[in-house]
């Protein structure tokens, strides 16, 4: 490929950005801000004096008017600087274009770059950019490359025009959040971080729920170190690793590596892999295989590590879940959120970037309808969405459900492979993945079926349904559904299989609404709602008349039954989607599934607390505040929704006569749980979608839970995390700063003190609430009978709450204050 030819191939204006930033690097201008998608800033450190610098970057031809641009220069003209308009089309900028533009910014302080000013500064800045020496590693580079543009998820499902094609490899990027401890403050916030960040060769775990991008993340961060190979002495290899690749070399790590490396690269010489370069394992998910298998997966990768230069970054759709009770290497945990209003904006810009006309009209569209309140706002729901909008001008769906069912009329509706299978109407193509896809999720590991056994299958059911079909003809039904539609594809070890979960999900869901014994069927999602797949399929499902009130009352039970970690985390998460797509379910039983979802976050809150003590790992030495602070954030991720906004609103209502039932009670940890409860909806409802902070200063003013230095420092970090409404204004208002000099040493001390140490003494602030309370002389008395009970019942969650009289580390104790408390409660409580 020449150097012409390089230039045109960059189809997305995010890699063309990216070399003018490479360029502004060599060049020696500091201060390089990337201030929108396409608009670079940037300084000039001169002799005498600075000089500021803008380049806009587009994809477009530059030869009448580009009223977009010209909005641009307006914009920032006004500070003086040199305007430099980029371009990689291969006409040269049109004297008209440059006579129009200086004319009406009335501006004249401009350069223009084509494709041979580009190739020209290209030569002279970074000649690296054509090419390297290293004829080993570019022919990696260059497979690897090649092995993503042929694996592009949505282009292998949607079989769609060539049009398309360049649009499906929009990538935005994602936002970012690791938590960690502020040196000064001893706190742990969450902060936002950079793409770039995670090619440091260090390991982490990107958590996501489906359909956030984490596959997408994963070849973008490929992408990004063979980028940065050109600039670097020490050169790496990223290597993606498939679950179904894990299963080829039966879950052993290092056979996975050699035979992705064989098989995918022809490299036959492993030794110089390990000696000559960095490798770089990124790993897309291992959430589907039991708890043996991914437990031996990532003790296998720890002894892989210890033997090569190596680094890994998987993704996973619950953190807690796959590590619990492991130990695994020296990690970072990230954490990938859906698109806000933002990201959607700029992926609508890109998708449609040679119409933004339409961009606009589906973006008001969105907006006037709500429609961002009511589906998963994820790459992957956004993408259909666009698609359907572009092709079809579809309405614009109400639920996740709703995009599905429209994409599966427009998929099964349309013909792209010869056929003699006219009588397969959609419905009967739909009943044949319908019925697949709810038999894979029934089957342990997700099993898929061959070819051959698809094709029986299929055979088997026309044969009941006293269809009439020539089965030699059936092959071609696999091949509609396949080659024709993208729906299912033929993964490497000749298993037919669906090109994304969210379609097993789909169809799996379809064939459950449709079956007589469907309360049969809706007991199994209930009882399985803890479980990936069966989780998705209860949303799929719920979605299809958003009003089942039978199903939420009995889901709503179920989950109140959960006590453990995992359970508890993805039930909560779950419950927030599941009422969402039940948006026209009476709100008084969906307040029920946002009060369930709370009283799960306090029992996480104590399984962490008991893991702690425990010493295990990853929980050992964390702070009440920190576990608080991640639970609100879990919850608010999942119940921030404008349709939820009425449940939230009864739930708080609820909650807040139950706490007036606490005051004047004797158990303080009660009220304060009662109150963290409250604090966690009524942040969530002060936040940008639904901008109402009357409840949070309910909480203020009525109850002055700021009087509390545990309140305190969870409203600082959550007001700014969260993106509260009127942060600064609620901070001034309610005089934060002078709180915290008021309250310091109180503040310091839970900023000091590690959970397991508060707990079971009269120093804890969260539990969940228990009829019955039982009061010991020590907390060692309070660990022994919590721990026996655990035991006896199998981990089963107490039907009592426990404390002591210690304060700290077994501070304060003893009989004699155990006989003084207790008479003190007696004379209270009569």
């Amino acid at each position: 490929m020449n150097k012409k030819e390089t230039i045109e191939n960059i189809k997305d204006i995010n890699s063309l950005v990216q070399v003018v930033i490479s360029l502004c690097e060599k060049v020696g201008l500091k201060e390089i801000v990337r201030i929108s998608e396409n608009i670079l800033s940037a300084i000039e450190i001169g002799a005498l004096k600075e000089k500021s610098h803008i380049f806009i970057v587009t994809l477009s031809e530059l030869s009448g008017k580009v009223p977009q641009i010209l909005e641009n220069v307006k914009n920032y003209s006004k500070n003086n600087p040199e305007i430099t308009i980029i371009t990689n089309h291969n006409k040269p900028v049109s004297s008209y274009f440059i006579k129009w533009i200086k004319e009406e910014a009335k501006y004249n302080k401009f350069d223009f770059w084509s494709q041979a000013e580009m190739i020209s500064k290209i030569d002279a800045h970074i000649p690296h950019f054509w090419g390297h020496n290293d004829l080993f590693l570019k022919a990696y580079e260059d497979a690897f490359i090649k092995n993503l543009e042929s694996e592009v998820e949505l282009k292998k499902i949607l079989k769609l025009d060539k049009k398309f094609e360049s649009l499906l490899n929009i990538f935005v990027e994602p936002k970012i959040y690791i938590f960690k401890e502020d040196k000064e403050t001893q706190r742990t916030t969450r902060i936002k971080i950079s793409f770039e960040r995670l090619l440091k060769k260090e390991n982490y775990f990107i958590t996501g729920d489906a359909g956030t991008g984490k596959s997408t993340l994963l070849k973008q961060l490929g992408k990004k170190i063979i980028e940065v190979n050109h600039q670097k002495a020490e050169k790496a290899l990223p290597l993606i690793i498939k679950p179904s690749d894990l299963q080829d070399a039966n879950f052993s790590i290092k056979d996975a590596v050699e035979l992705g490396l064989k098989k995918n690269f022809g490299i036959q010489d492993l030794t110089k892999i390990f000696n000559d370069y960095h490798l770089v394992l990124l790993l897309d998910s291992i959430d589907e295989f039991e708890k043996s298998i991914k437990e031996s997966i990532i003790n296998d990768l720890d002894i892989f590590l210890e033997n090569c230069s190596c680094n890994f970054i998987i993704s996973t759709r619950n953190y807690e879940n796959l590590i619990e009770g492991l130990n695994p290497s020296p990690h970072f945990k990230i954490f990938l959120s859906n698109f806000d209003q933002r990201q959607v904006k700029q992926y609508l810009d890109n998708f449609f970037k040679f119409d933004l006309s339409k961009s606009n009209q589906l973006w008001e569209n969105l907006m006037e309808n709500h429609i961002l309140d009511r589906i998963p706002v994820t790459p992957l729901t956004i993408s259909l969405v666009s698609i359907l909008y572009e092709e079809k001008q579809y309405e614009v769906p109400a639920t996740l459900t709703d995009v599905f069912d429209n994409f599966n009329q427009f998929l099964l509706g349309r013909t792209t492979v010869k056929t003699n299978l006219e009588f397969l109407d959609i419905n009967i193509k739909e009943r044949v993945l319908s019925i697949y896809a709810l038999e894979i999720i029934r089957t342990t590991n997700r099993k898929r079926k061959t070819t051959e056994e698809f094709i029986s299958s299929v055979k088997a059911f026309f044969k009941e349904k006293s269809i009439t079909v020539n089965e030699e003809l059936v092959p071609e039904l696999l091949n509609s559904l396949t080659d024709g539609t993208g729906i299912l594809y033929l993964d490497e070890k000749g298993a037919i299989s669906f090109k994304h979960d969210h379609f097993m999900e789909y169809y799996a869901s379809r064939e459950m609404f449709i079956q007589h014994n469907r309360i049969d069927f809706e007991k199994e999602l209930i009882d399985n709602f803890t479980e990936y797949n069966w989780q998705n399929t209860a949303i799929f499902y719920t979605g299809r008349t958003k009003d089942m009130p039978v199903f939420l009352t009995n889901l709503i039970k179920r989950v109140n039954e959960y006590s453990n970690l995992n359970d508890c985390l993805l039930a909560i998460s779950g419950l927030g989607y599941v009422l969402q797509s039940l948006w026209l379910t009476d709100s008084k039983i969906r307040k029920d599934g946002v009060v369930i979802a709370l009283e799960l976050l306090l029992k996480a809150d104590s399984r962490v607390k008991q893991l702690a003590e425990e010493k295990s790992n990853f929980f050992h030495g964390i702070r009440e505040i920190d576990l608080a602070f991640m639970n609100l954030v879990w919850f608010f991720n999942h119940f921030n929704s404008i349709a939820i906004k009425d449940p939230l609103n009864l739930a708080f209502e609820h909650l807040y006569e139950q706490l007036q039932l606490l005051n004047g009670t004797v158990f303080d940890h009660d009220k304060s749980s009662k109150l963290y409860q409250l604090f966690c909806i009524a942040s969530t409802l002060s936040t940008g979608r639904n901008s109402d902070i009357n409840k949070l200063n309910v909480l203020f003013n009525e109850q002055s839970i700021l009087n509390n230095p545990f309140f305190v420092i969870l409203f600082d970090e959550g007001a700014k995390v969260l993106e509260i409404v009127g942060e600064q204004k609620l901070k001034e208002d309610n005089k934060i700063k002078n709180k915290f000099h008021r309250y310091s040493s109180a503040i310091k001390f839970y900023l000091d003190t590690p959970a397991e140490d508060l707990r079971f003494t009269n120093h804890y602030k969260l539990a969940p609430i228990k009829k019955f309370e039982l009061i010991t002389e020590g907390k060692t008395d309070a660990s022994i009978i919590y721990h026996a009970f655990s035991i006896l019942t199998n981990f089963q969650e107490p039907y009592w709450n426990i404390s002591s009289m210690d304060k700290v580390k077994n501070v304060g104790g003893g009989a004699n204050e155990l006989r003084k408390h207790l008479e003190e409660l007696g004379r209270t409580i009569q």
